[in-house]
C-alpha cells in the first residue's frame, strides 16, 4: 500500500503499532515479532538456568576448586549463544533498513539488560571465586555473585514471554506459545535454584529421622529433630504449592494456553532440580510424575473450562486442583517407591495446606479494588 508521501505501509506490529518504509530512509519503527528469534532465546534461557543447576550437581559429585569448570562452561555458553543470536538478527534487520534501535522487537528492549548484567555478574563471580573460594553448599545459593547472574538470566527469560503476550492475537497455537512457556520455565528453574533447600519435603523414608525410642538417652534431641524435618517438610508442601500455583494462574489469567503447555512448563521447569540433587533416591522418578500429573490436570482443565479470574468458581477449582494433584502424587509416589516415615495425619493435612494455598492465591488475584 502506498502512502501520499510516497512510502509504503506494512502490516501493523504485533503492538498494533504503524510500520512504514520510507523512500531512501528505511523501515520505520520497530521490527515486528520473529518466532525464530523467540525461540533462539527462549531456548538460550532454558540452557543457562539448567546449567546452573548442573554446576550445583558438580559441587555435589565432584571436587571443583577453580572458576574455570566445564559446568560454568555450560551456563556461560549459553548467554554467548544468546548473545550471537540477537547480534546476528540485529544485523540482518539492519541491512533490511531498520534504524539501530529498531533492530530488535520492542518486546526485548528491556529484556536485553539482562546481558549486560550477567556479563557484570560473571566477572564478579570470578573475583569473588577467587577472593573468597569455592561455595559447597546452601552458601552457594546466597552468593551474591549467583544471585546477580540469576537477575540477569531473569531479564534475558522475560524477552520471550513479553513478545508472546504483546501478540496475544496470533499465539493462538501451541508452537507460536512455546517461547513463552520455556521462558516461564527458565524462571521456574531460577526460583528452585535459589531455593534449593526448600524442595523436597524430605517425606521419604531415606529422610528420616533417628528413631524416637522413650527412656532413651537421646529421646528429646530424636524428638526435636522429628518436630524439626516434619514442621520444615510442611512448610516447603505450602511453598512448593505456591510457586506451582502461582506460575498457573498467572499463565491462564494472560493467555488462552492449548493442551500441553502447562505440562512442558512443569517438566522443563522442574525436572532439573530434580536431577541434580538425585543420587540414589527415587526423588527424580517422582518429580517427573507429580510434574506430569500435574500438568496433565492443568491442561484438561483449561480446555474444558477456560479457567480465569473472570470466571471465578472455574478458576479457583483450578487453583485448588493443580497443586493437589502436585503434591498428592509426591506423597503417593514417595510412599510407592521409598516408603513415607510421616504418618497419616501428617500426610493428609499437608495435601489439604496444597489446595489451601492455591486457594489462597486464587482469592489475591480475583480481589478488586473497591469503588
Amino acid at each position: 500500500m502506498v502512502g501520499s508521501a510516497g512510502g509504503v505501509f506494512l502490516p501493523p506490529g504485533p503492538e498494533g503499532r504503524e510500520r512504514r518504509c520510507v523512500k531512501g530512509s528505511g523501515m520505520q519503527g520497530p521490527v515486528p515479532r520473529s518466532l525464530v528469534f523467540d525461540y533462539a532465546i527462549a531456548v538460550c534461557s532454558v540452557w543457562i538456568a539448567g546449567g546452573f543447576f548442573l554446576d550445583a550437581w558438580a559441587h555435589g559429585h565432584v571436587p571443583v576448586e577453580t572458576f574455570f569448570t566445564p559446568y560454568h562452561g555450560v551456563f556461560y555458553s549459553g548467554m554467548l549463544a544468546g548473545v550471537v543470536s540477537v547480534a546476528i538478527f540485529a544485523l540482518r534487520n539492519r541491512a533490511r533498513g531498520y534504524a539501530w534501535p529498531d533492530c530488535i522487537p520492542a518486546a526485548y528492549r528491556i529484556p536485553l539488560l539482562g546481558i549486560p548484567i550477567f556479563v557484570v555478574a560473571g566477572f564478579g563471580d570470578l573475583l569473588w571465586h577467587q577472593l573468597l573460594g569455592i561455595e559447597e553448599g546452601v552458601d552457594a545459593l546466597l552468593s551474591p555473585s549467583h544471585q546477580a547472574l540469576g537477575l540477569g538470566i531473569f531479564f534475558v527469560a522475560s524477552g520471550p514471554i513479553r513478545s508472546v503476550l504483546a501478540d496475544r492475537d496470533g499465539s493462538t497455537t501451541l508452537p507460536r506459545q512455546l517461547p513463552l512457556i520455556l521462558g516461564l520455565a527458565a524462571w521456574l528453574i531460577l526460583v528452585h535454584f535459589g531455593t534449593a533447600y526448600a524442595f523436597d519435603p524430605a517425606a521419604g523414608r531415606t529422610n528420616a529421622p533417628p528413631p524416637i525410642a522413650p527412656f532413651d538417652a537421646h529421646y528429646f534431641t530424636a524428638l526435636a529433630i522429628g518436630y524439626y524435618k516434619i514442621s520444615i517438610g510442611v512448610l516447603i508442601v505450602i511453598f512448593q504449592s505456591a510457586v506451582m500455583a502461582g506460575f498457573a494462574l498467572w499463565s491462564v489469567s494472560k493467555l488462552r494456553l492449548r493442551f500441553g503447555a502447562l505440562t512442558c512448563f512443569y517438566l522443563i521447569g522442574n525436572v532439573p532440580a530434580a536431577a541434580a540433587f538425585t543420587n540414589f533416591s527415587p526423588l527424580l522418578a517422582v518429580t517427573v510424575l507429580q510434574s506430569l500429573a500435574a500438568g496433565l490436570v492443568a491442561d484438561f482443565l483449561i480446555a474444558r473450562c477456560d479457567p480465569q479470574p473472570e470466571h471465578p468458581r472455574e478458576f479457583r477449582w483450578f487453583a485448588v486442583a493443580v497443586p493437589m494433584t502436585y503434591m498428592g502424587v509426591y506423597l503417593l509416589a514417595t510412599f510407592a517407591f521409598d516408603g513415607m516415615w510421616w504418618d497419616w495425619n501428617e500426610a493428609l493435612g499437608a495435601w489439604l495446606w496444597a489446595g489451601i494455598s492455591g486457594f489462597g492465591l486464587s482469592l489475591v488475584a480475583t480481589a478488586r479494588r473497591a469503588t
